[in-house]
């Protein structure tokens, strides 16, 4: 790794983080960014959201397949608690994928492109895809771990990149709104999920393994729809070098031509940094650690360890497990759960307005949300403490249904902030040099302590 002085670190972070000597630029939100970010949320963000709700609803289906299958193949009886440990690693090797994908991202992004490496990235939701249906029909669950593996890949990848597409070619305006274009997708496909997952759907015995078909619609969507969108103006002139090209994919975007002052504004933003790219030692791994670039990545990575170690995705992986610990029976588990997925999105939709309002802002959203899941998770104990106890039938309802209010205060703090901000910001404190490494370490942290998560959640119930 070669070494970089003091000065080409202090260019790595952002102009917009380090001064303001002009006005930020104010562009309007034009039909081809809608369509764009549509296009990479919907393709991309869909599917990780999708990949992560689609185990939930039918958990003890799928539990049940590899006890059976297990025995078809082994000739031994896996117990409860171990047929849950085979479950929960198969939640967990996504995570780990991701992490493999969310590390390698930086480098695609930068030679291939922000739209060639989404293009691209589809392989791996197809594959995956494939393999979680055919490993029932195969009957082989390891084929079903694989597929897992495979698509969690895809997510990883698609998790740093989306966000840097976006917010490159987003007005500065309408960065931090559009940046949580992909948190409100993943809450959605979440949601899609579990309501696929009810029994009067695709959650049977014999149906669940459709459920993850589903992820191959927005992929197919995706490889098509990017044909008719233009990559990143700033990829293209930072670091392709291709300043004609760039001018007329931002013209495009901007729905204007090129004597519009705005445009050459922007252009003139986009030089200054592609000049500093030439002049620059490209960043890596461990030049993130040196001098100006230290607090920056350091508060990256916090951002996501902490949205992580929150629980937020232990809920979204086992919320129906959650439900049945609180006391819920039946088919409540599963209704609470969707409750959940509902209440996800709208605060979601809700931080998408507030993201850029003059009263909120990053800072603040950030330590509301992180303070209202503190509030919620020491209150969430307790409920399930009173429901589960023995106290009696009263305390018993009383600590079930408080539970399903205190998970639902727990979204909704996390959606306030703690869900969208930790992606994007790396993309507006960081220069291009430092930007796809960084958002490549940043996202490696999340699906890290993902990972962890996952696997160690279940375990962890029976202590």
């Amino acid at each position: 790794m070669s070494e970089v002085s003091s000065e080409p670190e202090q260019e790595s972070v952002s102009k917009d983080v380090k001064e303001q000597l002009e006005p930020p630029l104010k562009g309007s939100l034009t039909g081809l960014v809608i369509w764009a970010t549509a296009v990479a949320t919907i393709g991309s963000s869909f599917i990780f959201g999708y990949s992560i709700g689609a185990v939930n609803a039918p958990a003890d289906h799928i539990k049940e397949w590899i006890k059976i299958n297990h025995y078809e193949i082994f000739g031994t009886v896996l117990s409860d608690d171990a047929k849950g440990y085979v479950f929960g690693s198969a939640v967990a090797i996504f995570a780990l994928g991701a992490l493999i994908g969310a590390l390698a991202s930086g480098k695609l992004a930068d030679n291939f492109g922000r739209k060639g490496t989404l293009h691209f990235n589809n392989i791996f939701a197809i594959i995956g895809s494939f393999l979680m249906d055919y490993a029932f029909y195969r009957g082989f669950y390891f084929i079903f771990h694989l597929g897992r593996f495979i698509i969690g890949i895809n997510c990883g990848i698609g998790s740093s990149v989306v966000c840097m597409f976006v917010t490159e070619i987003a007005p500065a305006n309408w960065r931090g709104a559009l940046g949580t274009m992909q948190q409100l997708l993943i809450v959605i496909a979440i949601l899609f999920a579990q309501i696929l997952g009810l029994k009067q759907l695709l959650g049977t015995a014999t149906r669940w393994p459709w459920i993850f078909d589903v992820a191959l619609i927005p992929a197919i969507f995706q490889i098509i729809s990017l044909y008719f969108v233009p990559e990143s103006p700033r990829y293209t002139y930072v670091i392709k070098g291709d300043e004609e090209k760039a001018l007329k994919d931002l013209c495009l975007y901007r729905n204007s031509n090129e004597n519009d002052p705005m445009i050459e504004r922007e252009m003139a933003e986009i030089k200054k940094e592609a000049e500093a790219f030439k002049t620059d030692a490209k960043i890596g791994f461990k030049d993130l650690f040196r001098g100006a670039l230290f607090w920056p990545t350091f508060l990256a990575c916090f951002l996501q360890a902490s949205q992580q170690l929150s629980g937020i995705n232990a809920a979204m992986f086992y919320s129906t497990e959650i439900f049945k610990s609180a006391g819920l029976e039946d088919d409540w588990p599963i209704y609470a759960t969707i409750i959940m997925g509902v209440t996800n999105v709208f605060q979601t939709t809700v931080s998408f307005w507030l993201v850029e309002h003059r009263w909120f802002g990053r800072r603040l959203l950030l330590l509301i949300g992180t303070i209202g899941m503190l509030i919620s998770t020491v209150t969430l104990t307790a409920a399930i403490h009173v429901a589960t106890r023995g106290y009696g039938d009263t305390y018993k309802a009383i600590g079930s249904w408080s539970a399903i209010g205190f998970v639902m205060l727990f979204v909704i703090s996390f959606a306030t902030g703690p869900g969208s901000i930790p992606y994007f910001y790396v993309n507006e404190v960081f220069a291009s040099n430092a930007r796809a490494t960084a958002s490549s370490l940043a996202t490696g942290t999340n699906w890290t302590f993902n990972f962890i998560i996952a696997l160690a959640f279940l375990p962890l119930q029976v202590f």
